[in-house]
């Protein structure tokens, strides 16, 4: 049991690694902060499950002789797992989350080299050196209260990941009756349908535009039109603050 709730800890501390990670890039190329994350929380649990997939599956490759070994086969765990990610996501919620179509060498718009090299890097120092020093720290823990402490995360992270399958539901809703709204306006007063754009973004609750700016590529594959319109009208109001 102690060894379950120290491998779900370093889970949630690569998780929120890899949300410090999402967030800089942004905050570097658009002077913005963005809370990057699927979840409310400050992490990514794809970065969680990516760093404890390889740590599990490539976890005696410490020594130099197999860091080049250690590198692509981390790489290819990062593709599947990103892949399957992008995939089921897309099939669960009826949206594309990310798209890497713009990026060189990219399968799908799902995956790309690039995001797969800097995995494949981050992996060899996770198992050279991250992961050796954050599971040392938590086994130290007696291990109540590591048992203790990780209940009371994932009770956290359950809550989390519910509230925000309950906002996703309610943006596709959203979405629908906005489409409906929209489609009669535009044809009767283009500007009344420019102000009901706006009035959608006042609809909208604060999880939906939190999605909405947290996935600036996120394409909905009925009302991805829609989401467009209120993406354009959530950018007009931020610059008009």
């Amino acid at each position: 049991m102690h060894d379950i709730s120290v491998c779900f800890l370093c889970f949630m501390v690569y998780s929120f690694i890899g949300w410090v990670y999402e967030v800089s890039l942004y905050l570097v190329r658009d002077k913005v902060f963005v809370n990057r994350g699927f979840l409310n929380g400050p992490y990514l649990p794809i970065y969680g499950c990516g760093a404890m997939a390889v740590v599990l599956l490539f976890g005696d490759m410490g020594d130099l002789k197999s860091i080049p070994a250690l590198f692509f086969s981390s790489v290819m765990v990062s593709c599947i797992l990103e892949y399957l990610t992008s995939y089921i996501m897309e099939k669960l919620f009826h949206a594309r989350w990310w798209d890497y179509s713009d990026y060189r060498f990219n399968l799908n718009g799902r995956i790309c080299l690039s995001a797969a090299i800097v995995f494949g890097v981050l992996s060899v120092l996770l198992i050279k050196f991250i992961h050796p020093f954050v599971s040392g720290i938590f086994y130290k823990i007696p291990e109540a209260a590591a048992e203790i402490t990780a209940a009371f995360v994932v009770g956290f992270f359950v809550t989390d990941l519910t509230l925000t399958v309950v906002a996703i539901t309610g943006l596709q809703k959203r979405l629908e009756e906005a489409r409906a709204r929209l489609e009669q306006e535009w044809q009767e007063n283009v500007e009344a349908a420019k102000e009901r754009r706006a009035a959608l973004v006042e609809r909208l609750g604060v999880q939906h535009k939190r999605l909405i700016k947290a996935f600036p590529q996120m394409k909905s594959e009925k009302h991805d039109d829609i989401l467009t319109e209120i993406r354009e009208a959530i950018k007009e109001r931020s610059h008009k603050k």
